[in-house]
C-alpha cells in the first residue's frame, strides 16, 4: 500500500507490509465473528497492491489474509471500484458493493444504517490508523463514514465522491461556518459547526482549537455573501462550488477556464475568473465584490493561497476575512485575515459528524442536487496502476478522476448489444434511464418531433414513398415520448411550421400529408403534461411571436412542467410561408438581426425584474413578467436553442444561446463550424457556455448490409416532385443568404436530391450501420465537442425503444471506459468513415 505527500507529492517510505502482521492481532484476540453471518461471505483473502518507497513501481501481492471488523461500529467491505487523484495519485476513495457489519454481539447489527449486500460507497481518507488506510480489494470502515449508494448513480460515479466531498463539508461547515441548514427546502442539510460545538469532548485535541474558536458566530456567511475559490476545477473545488450554491452564496471561481470553464458554468458558478494571470485574477476579484470579499478557499497550495490572500477584504466593518487553505496557507500572516486548515478528523473521530455528512451526500446524490466530477475509468484492475500513474504524470487525464474497477468488474470484455441486459422493472420506474445518465460528462440524446424531423406532423421523417411506420397525433407522440424518456433520451424536439407543400403539387398522401401540422408550444405543453422527465423544446419563430407573448407562454408552462421547458429559436427561410400568413419577408440579415433581438429579449424578461430593451424590432420598457420560468444554478432560464450554417446565425449563437444546432456534415465540416462558433464565443466573453448538438438519422439493424440496403429503399423511392420544390425552396434561401460562412470548409445546406430525402442532412452523420458501429461513431462525435445527438427515424413505433435497448448502453459502456475524450483517438478508429466521400 502507499501513501503520498500532499504537498510534496512523492511517494513516503512507509512501507504497509507490517501491517498485515499487525491485523493478525485484532483478528485473532479482539474481532468475534456472527456465525450466521460469516457463511455469506467468501474466504477473506483479497489482492492488494503496494508501494516500497518512493516512486516505485508497484506490485501485486495476490490472496492475503484481510483484518476483521472490530465491534466499535466497524464493518467490512469488498469494493468494486477505488479511485485516484489525478494531481495527487492516491489510492483515496472506495465504491463498494457487498457490506457486512461484524459486530461482536448481534444486538448491535440491528442499529447499524447498513446491511449485508447493501451497496454502499465512502472515503478512504484515515491514513492514521493502518487498519483503515486502504487494502485494495476491501476496507475496514466505521458504519458512520459510509453512505447507501442511490439507485441513480453508477458505482464508478460514487467512487468519485469521498475525500473531495468530505474535504468540502468539514472545510467549509466548520473552519468557515456555511450554515448548511439554511438551503432551502428538499437542500437543506446540518449546522455542523453548532454540532461539533456541542460536542467538545469527542474533539481531537489537534484540531479543538478550529472546531472550537475558529470562526465566530456574527461572521459566518450569509445568503449573498460572495465566496472565492482558488483552484476551482479540482474536485474539492468543484465539490465545494456546489455546496456554497445550495446556499446561497454567490460563487467566483479561479481556474483553467479553456479546460474547465464549461463545466463551471453548468455548476452555477457567478464569476469565473482565468488563473494564468493572477495579479488579473485578484484585480477582478477585487472589483467584482467592490473590494468586500471576505471568505475564501485555496485547493492549490501556498502560493495561490497568497494570492487569495491579497484578494480578501482585510479593512472593512471590523469583521475580519478567513482563509481555508486545503493543503498549504500564505507563509505570511496579515491583519484582518484568519487562517483555517481543514480538521478533517472530526469526520472520524467523531460519530455525529460523520453521520451528518454521509446522510446529507446522500440525499444530495439521490435528489441530483449534487454532481459527481468527470471520470476516466481504467481498464484491467489492479494490475492497471502503473500505466495509470504514468498517464497522471503525463497530463494525459487531467482535470478528471481515475477509477480503477477491481472484484468482478469487466469492462475489459467486448462490448455488444448481447451482452446488455434490461430489467423491465427498471425502465418503467425510470432506475434504467437514471443509471444511463448518471454521467454529467454523457453526450446526451433527443428525438425530435418537429422542425425537419418528426412528427407533430404528418408524412414522416423522409420525403419518400417508402412506408413508414410513424404517426403523428397526441396519443401516438405521448407513446413515443414515455418511451423515449424511460430508455434515457432527455429531450425532445417540437416543430414549428405554418404550412407545408413547398410549392410542390404532390402525390396526394405523399408530401402533401404535411399538412397536417400541431402547433409547437401548445404541442410541447401536451407532451410536458403526459411526461415526468424529458425536457421539451417549443420551436419559436420570430416575426409570428411577439417575445413578449413567447416569454410568457414558456415561463408559465416552464412552472407547470417543474422546469423542463426549452425554446429552439428559428430565423425562417421559406418566403411562402411568410407571406402566406401576412407577415414581412425580411432579407437574411435582417431576419438574422430580429432572432438575435428576440433571445436577448426572451433572457432579459425571464431573468431581469423590470426589463428594458430598445432594438430596431423590439421595445420594452419596465416589463416586469411574473412569474418568471423555474431557475436553477445550472439552468437560470429555460435553455435556448439555435441553428444555422450562415455566419450570422453563429455569430448569435456565440452571443446569446445555450445550444447550436448543426446539420449532418463532413469532419473537417464539423470541426471547423465547432471551432469558429467557440472562438465567436470567446470573443463574446462566453467561453465554454455554448454547447454543440448536431442531427443524425438513425438506422440501426443486425448487419450494415441490411442497414444501408434501408437506406437505399428510402432514397430509391424518394417523392422526386415534393423534393425538386423543396430543392428550390432550400436554393432560394441559399441565394438570400448575404454573407458566406467565414470559412470554405463550411459547406451550405444541401440541395442533392439524396441528401434532401431526410432534412438537415441527417443522413451524412453516418449513424447507420449495427448498433456497435452506431456507438462508435458517436463516441467520434462526442470528442469533436458535440453534447446532444438529436435522432430521427424511419420506425417510430419501435426504433426508438430499440435505439434506447441497443445503442444508448453501448454509449454509455464506451462512455465508462473513458471513449469520447480523445479526438485524435476516435478519428484514427472511425474517421474514415466521414472521409469517405463529400457528399
Amino acid at each position: 500500500m502507499l501513501q503520498i505527500s500532499r504537498q510534496g507529492g512523492d511517494i513516503e517510505k512507509q512501507s504497509y507490509i507490517d501491517a498485515y502482521e499487525h491485523n493478525k492481532h485484532f483478528t485473532q484476540e479482539e474481532t468475534k465473528v456472527n456465525d450466521g453471518f460469516r457463511q455469506h461471505l467468501p474466504k477473506p483473502e483479497y489482492d492488494n497492491f503496494r508501494a516500497y518507497g518512493p516512486r516505485p513501481e508497484h506490485s501485486l501481492k495476490r490472496k492475503i489474509c484481510t483484518p476483521d471488523a472490530r465491534p466499535d461500529r466497524e464493518i467490512w467491505v469488498q469494493a468494486t471500484d477505488f479511485v485516484y487523484a489525478t494531481r495527487i495519485p492516491l489510492i483515496m476513495e472506495l465504491a463498494t458493493r457487498d457490506v457486512g457489519p461484524l459486530p461482536a454481539h448481534g444486538s448491535l447489527a440491528e442499529t447499524l444504517p447498513v446491511s449485508f449486500g447493501r451497496p454502499v460507497f465512502g472515503p478512504s481518507t484515515d491514513h492514521r490508523n493502518v487498519r483503515k488506510a486502504a487494502f485494495e480489494e476491501c476496507i475496514i470502515t466505521t458504519d458512520f463514514k459510509v453512505a447507501r449508494l442511490p439507485s441513480n448513480l453508477s458505482t464508478h460515479r460514487a467512487a468519485t465522491f469521498g475525500v473531495a466531498y468530505v474535504s468540502a463539508f468539514v472545510g467549509l461547515g466548520i473552519s468557515l461556518g456555511f450554515k448548511y441548514a439554511s438551503a432551502e427546502g428538499e437542500r437543506q442539510g446540518p449546522d455542523i459547526l453548532s454540532t461539533v460545538r456541542s460536542l467538545p469532548k469527542e474533539i481531537p485535541r489537534d484540531v479543538q482549537e478550529e472546531c472550537l474558536h475558529g470562526i465566530a458566530e456574527h461572521e459566518r456567511p450569509r445568503r449573498g455573501d460572495w465566496f472565492a475559490i482558488w483552484g476551482a476545477s479540482s474536485n474539492t473545488g468543484l465539490a465545494a462550488v456546489q455546496l456554497a450554491k445550495l446556499i446561497g452564496l454567490r460563487v467566483i471561481a479561479v481556474a483553467d477556464l479553456t479546460r474547465h470553464g464549461k463545466r463551471l458554468v453548468d455548476l452555477g458558478v457567478d464569476v469565473q475568473v482565468d488563473r494564468n494571470d493572477p495579479s488579473r485574477a485578484i484585480a477582478i476579484i477585487a472589483n467584482t465584490t467592490n473590494h468586500g470579499l471576505k471568505f475564501g478557499l485555496d485547493t492549490i497550495g501556498k502560493e495561490t493561497a497568497s494570492y487569495l490572500q491579497e484578494a480578501l477584504d482585510r479593512s472593512r466593518g471590523g469583521q475580519q476575512a478567513h482563509l481555508v487553505g486545503l493543503t498549504a496557507l500564505p507563509e505570511e500572516k496579515v491583519p484582518g485575515v484568519k487562517h483555517h486548515n481543514v480538521p478533517i478528523q472530526v469526520f472520524h473521530t467523531v460519530p455525529t459528524i460523520g453521520e451528518q455528512a454521509m446522510d446529507w451526500l446522500e440525499h444530495l446524490l439521490a435528489k441530483e442536487f449534487l454532481h459527481p466530477p468527470d471520470i476516466f475509468v481504467a481498464v484491467g484492475g489492479l494490475e492497471s496502476v502503473n500505466g495509470v500513474l504514468d498517464d497522471v504524470k503525463n497530463g494525459a487525464v487531467s482535470g478528471r478522476r481515475i477509477v480503477v474497477p477491481v472484484g468482478n468488474m469487466e469492462l475489459n470484455r467486448p462490448i455488444t448489444a448481447d451482452s446488455i441486459s434490461i430489467n423491465k422493472y427498471d425502465v418503467e420506474n425510470f432506475q434504467h434511464a437514471d443509471k444511463l445518465n448518471a454521467d454529467s460528462s454523457r453526450i446526451k440524446f433527443a428525438w425530435v418531433f418537429i422542425r425537419y424531423w418528426v412528427p407533430n406532423l404528418s408524412g414522416g421523417l423522409v420525403v419518400s414513398k417508402i412506408k413508414q411506420r410513424t404517426k403523428w397525433d397526441l396519443d401516438s407522440n405521448t407513446r413515443y415520448a414515455r418511451t423515449a424518456e424511460r430508455y434515457g433520451f432527455e429531450y425532445a424536439l417540437t416543430q414549428v411550421r405554418f404550412m407545408a407543400g413547398y410549392g410542390a403539387v404532390g402525390t396526394p398522401g405523399l408530401l402533401l400529408s404535411t399538412e397536417n401540422q400541431h402547433e409547437s408550444v401548445s404541442f410541447c405543453q401536451a407532451l410536458l403534461h403526459h411526461t415526468e422527465r424529458l425536457r421539451v423544446m417549443a420551436a419559436l419563430l420570430p416575426g409570428p411571436w411577439n417575445p413578449a407573448v413567447a416569454a410568457k407562454q414558456i415561463a408559465s408552462i416552464d412552472q407547470y412542467s417543474k422546469g423542463r421547458a426549452a425554446v429552439n429559436i428559428v430565423s425562417g427561410w421559406f418566403k411562402t410561408e411568410f407571406s402566406s400568413i401576412g407577415q414581412w419577408w425580411l432579407d437574411h440579415g435582417a431576419r438574422c438581426r430580429r432572432s438575435r433581438e428576440f433571445v436577448a429579449c426572451l433572457k432579459g424578461i425571464w431573468t431581469q425584474e423590470q426589463f428594458n430593451f430598445d432594438g430596431d424590432f423590439y421595445q420594452f420598457r419596465d416589463y416586469p413578467l411574473k412569474p418568471k420560468p423555474i431557475s436553477r444554478p445550472d439552468r437560470p432560464h429555460p435553455e435556448i436553442f439555435q441553428g444555422g450554417n450562415s455566419t450570422e446565425a453563429r455569430e448569435n449563437a456565440a452571443a446569446l444561446s445555450d445550444y447550436y444546432f448543426m446539420n449532418g456534415n463532413t469532419l473537417k465540416g464539423f470541426q471547423d463550424q465547432i471551432r469558429d462558433v467557440r472562438e465567436r464565443a470567446e470573443a463574446h466573453g462566453r467561453a465554454g457556455q455554448v454547447k454543440f448538438a448536431v442531427n443524425g438519422f438513425i438506422i440501426a439493424r443486425e448487419t450494415e448490409s441490411e442497414a444501408l440496403q434501408v437506406l437505399q429503399e428510402i432514397q430509391g423511392k424518394v417523392d422526386k416532385e415534393a423534393v425538386d420544390a423543396l430543392a428550390q425552396q432550400v436554393k432560394a434561401a441559399v441565394t438570400s443568404t448575404r454573407t458566406k460562412p467565414a470559412m470554405a470548409s463550411m459547406e451550405q445546406p444541401s440541395t442533392k436530391i439524396e441528401e434532401l430525402v431526410q432534412y438537415s442532412d441527417g443522413f451524412r452523420t453516418k449513424l447507420i450501420g449495427t448498433p456497435a458501429q452506431i456507438a462508435d461513431r458517436i463516441m467520434l462525435i462526442k470528442s469533436l465537442g458535440v453534447d446532444m445527438l438529436l435522432t430521427a427515424f424511419l420506425h417510430y413505433d419501435d426504433e426508438i425503444q430499440r435505439f434506447g435497448e441497443q445503442v444508448i448502453p453501448l454509449v454509455r459502456k464506451l462512455e465508462a471506459e473513458g471513449r469520447g475524450k480523445d479526438e485524435a483517438y476516435e478519428i484514427s478508429l472511425t474517421g474514415d468513415v466521414y472521409r469517405a466521400s463529400k457528399q
